[in-house]
């Protein structure tokens, strides 16, 4: 690490070797904004402003080291005549500080402040210079900003008047509001989707003004102002008995230059060209032709069927035209997956001004797709272990727009015992394999009636099965046979439910050896885990994710789970009991719930994630612990990174018998608790771009417990009073290769830096680090590839 430090800080001290005579190399653009009176969002309005300044200084790995301005001075003979258009993107030319640029910064920056609601914003810059470096800042005093005291509509139609009352609640122009010209354009969308749904199709935002006179107390406020939307404001107070000024606003509704604004339309007819092809379909006379409810469906083969596409339309003929029936049209013919692109268009009926004919073009998609999961991944037990999955979809099965999955999967645990031939020195501790296929119908099968449920909301019916072997060599060999029915729906937007009123698994170990069922013997939580059993319950799961209405930007994710093992086959068992015991049968009971919090800071080129996420199993009545599948583990590329999956607590547990026992049992719980954290970064374009080589610096904490004590286990069980203790803690850096968007690979190098089961300094270890002894380098550093984010 010292010598990479040493390169890395050479690279810096020559950034300025191409720079002349009077010239300075923009090092860092700085905003200093200050304010009387305190500023709401000041953090993300200062970041903001920084996004208007023209010069922006070259970008530096970490904040510290440019590396692409190194790349080019390397090669400056053969790059610095070339123009910029023609420079590789793994390069940059120095960035030499242009003051003439500094007034047009500072406009931008008062531009968008104005927007912002701020008035009469004062900039200052300046800037140092040291090194050949240069370092300007932005003095900003934001200005006078003020809160809606009042809104008021004037329209010129009663009708889209009662419309806009009916409504006037949602407005985002809220009393006390801070008022910010970006307002004034969500609540002129807001209006126009409100009466557009009301039929009024030609109706736009253009046809929504806040203009008025100035009738304030203090018209000179806006003497030096310039801007398309300066007529929005009708009265300023002078706010000096408030802590804020106040601001009246007045909305105008009025048709415009196009009169027919203010008409309503209904839909005439409605034509669905499922594989479209081009424009001379319109008049294809040798097109199938099928009729649904006056909804005319034109193929040229029987691509789906017309009544699954008829479900996920909702214009229909007769019905007054809707913004949102057309957004849900879109919505959910494109929630099918089977359609390249959509496109919806209206025409006016040439025999009834008031009538509106819709085309829907459906261009269909690829049908079937392959793809490939593989995972590998080094630790300090074993010497490799990776991998692979290949997955089959049918996106358009039985021509219901069905999605079949079809995969495989297959991995390897390898110990590595040096001593003979290196090829012989390799040993298999696990071998995995498994089938797993899923039909997803976009809709609600039996039992549950569709009528429950509104179409819109997306719902899925998913029937899914499988079978996985876990072959543990010198141990036993493991057999999961399991089948799923479940529901999902959208409840809007960020929300998403779905509920399993029925899964079974069917556990059965086929092999034991002598030397297993020894150790299952001598530990009960073991002898519980690992037994036969049948699993049949429900589960239900709830998702939040913003991610798509905060557009990417400081978006959450929240899923909350729970699940249930046992009731339904109790009631059976006690009946059996019942009857004079006329059956009885082994089968497994608990409850567990489980939960995923993720939120995602976004910074104009880097994002900071956190996650929190684990989960709790009780078991109860035949069940003295969780069945293996369902444990929790902690380890590996898409937990605690410092650890290899599997070999982590519970507790404070420590088997120093097996310290360097390879083959030794996966370790389990019913309680797990894990926080995730990553700063992530660009570092730089590959080949010509297709490739986005991205950077990571990350910490994991966790671990897994009981939920009772067990004496095979000391210091396995969950309590209070020693949580800080258990918890593990690593750290790492990681890379990602984006491949053009659609694969990410991602290599990951961590170490533990907190280990639960070292009782002195509280479990930290950073005193015993040492990277330069290889013996330390193989107990400690763990190496994980993998596809994927972490999460």
């Amino acid at each position: 690490m010292l010598p990479a430090a040493i390169l890395l800080l050479s690279i810096g001290c020559h950034s300025t070797r191409h720079v002349g005579d009077n010239q300075y190399l923009l090092r860092k653009n700085k905003v200093e904004l200050k304010s009387d009176k305190p500023i709401t969002n000041k953090g993300e309005l200062k970041d903001n402003l920084g996004k208007y300044i023209i010069q922006k200084p070259n970008t530096y790995f970490l904040g510290m080291f440019p590396m692409k301005l190194s790349l080019y001075n390397k090669r400056y003979n053969k790059l610095h005549d070339k123009p910029d258009t023609s420079l590789p993107k793994s390069v940059e030319r120095p960035v030499i500080l242009d003051t003439s640029l500094f007034l047009r910064s500072s406009q931008n920056m008062k531009s968008y402040l104005f927007n912002q609601g701020y008035f009469y914003a004062r900039i200052r810059d300046t800037f140092t210079t040291a090194r050949k470096k240069a370092f300007v800042t932005y003095y900003i005093r934001p200005g006078i900003n003020y809160e809606i005291s009042k809104l008021n509509y004037e329209v010129a139609d009663s009708n889209i008047a009662h419309i806009i009352n009916d409504v006037s609640d949602e407005t985002v122009l809220q009393k006390d509001k801070e008022f910010t010209y970006g307002l004034l354009d969500d609540e002129r969308s807001r209006i126009t989707s409100e009466v557009r749904n009301m039929g009024y199709y030609k109706f736009t935002q253009e046809n929504v003004n806040f203009i008025n006179g100035l009738d304030t107390v203090d018209k000179s406020l806006f003497k030096d102002i310039e801007s398309p939307f300066e007529g929005a404001v009708n009265f300023i107070s002078s706010g000096k008995t408030r802590k804020k000024a106040t601001i009246d606003i007045t909305g105008h509704v009025v048709p415009g230059d196009d009169s027919v604004a203010f008409q309503k339309f209904t839909i005439g007819t409605v034509t669905v060209y499922p594989d479209y092809d081009k424009i001379s379909d319109l008049k294809d006379t040798s097109m199938i032709e099928k009729n649904i409810d006056d909804i005319v469906f034109k193929y040229h083969k029987d691509y789906i069927h017309a009544n699954v596409l008829y479900k996920h339309i909702y214009l229909y003929p007769g019905n007054l035209y809707s913004q949102a029936d057309y957004d849900k049209t879109y919505k959910n013919l494109n929630e099918l997956g089977i359609f390249q692109y959509i496109r919806i268009e209206f025409h006016e009926n040439p025999k009834n001004k008031n009538l509106l004919d819709c085309n829907i073009f459906l261009n269909r998609t690829k049908k079937y797709e392959f793809s490939t999961v593989y995972e590998l991944s080094s630790g300090s037990t074993y010497a490799l272990g990776h991998s692979l999955g290949e997955n089959f979809r049918n996106k358009n099965f039985l021509k219901g727009a069905n999605l079949l999955t079809i995969g495989v999967n297959a991995g390897l645990e390898l110990a590595y015992n040096p001593g003979g031939e290196f090829i012989n020195n390799f040993s298999i501790l696990t071998k995995s394999y498994g089938v797993n296929a899923s039909l997803d119908f976009p809709k609600f099968l039996a039992p549950v009636a569709s009528s429950l449920f509104d179409n819109s909301n997306l719902p899925h019916t998913i029937i899914g099965g499988g079978e996985n072997i876990i072959d543990r060599v010198n141990y036993f060999t493991l057999i999961n046979t399991s089948t799923n029915f479940s529901y999902s729906w959208r409840q809007n937007k960020n929300i998403t439910w779905t509920l399993s009123p029925a899964f079974i698994n069917i556990i059965h170990l086929p092999v034991e050896t002598d030397s297993f069922k020894k150790v299952l013997d001598s530990n009960a939580y073991l002898r519980n885990s690992y037994k036969e059993n049948f699993i049949e319950g429900e589960n239900i799961s709830f998702t939040y994710d913003n991610i798509l209405t905060k557009h990417g930007l400081n978006y959450s994710f929240l899923k909350l789970g729970m699940e249930e093992a046992g009731a339904v086959l109790g009631g059976i068992n006690q009946l059996g009991v019942a009857l004079n015991d006329l059956y009885k049968f082994q089968y497994a009971q608990y409850t567990k719930f489980d939960f995923d919090a993720r939120h995602y800071f976004t910074l104009p080129h880097s994002v900071f994630a956190f996650r929190f996420y684990g989960g709790v199993g009780l078991p109860y009545g035949q069940s003295d612990a969780l069945p293996y599948i369902k444990q929790y583990f902690s380890g590996g590329p898409y937990s605690l990174r410092g650890w290899r999956i599997r070999t982590l607590g519970p507790g404070s547990y420590y088997d120093i018998n097996n310290i360097n026992n390879s083959n030794q049992l996966d370790r389990t719980g019913d309680i797990k608790l894990e926080w995730n954290g990553e700063y992530r970064f660009p570092i730089t374009p590959l080949f010509a771009g297709a490739v986005k080589m991205n950077g990571a610096i990350f910490t994991d904490a966790g671990n897994i417990w009981l939920a009772h004590k067990d004496p095979s286990y000391p210091g396995g069980e969950f309590e209070l009073n020693t949580l800080g203790q258990d918890i593990a803690v690593d750290m790492g850096v990681g890379t990602r290769f984006d491949i053009a968007s659609f694969l990410t690979l991602r290599v990951d190098i961590a170490m533990p830096v907190k280990k639960p089961y070292v009782f002195t300094n509280n479990g930290w270890v950073f005193d015993q680090i040492d990277p330069y002894n290889s013996s330390w380098r193989a107990n400690n550093i763990i190496f994980n590839l993998s596809i994927g984010y972490p999460f």
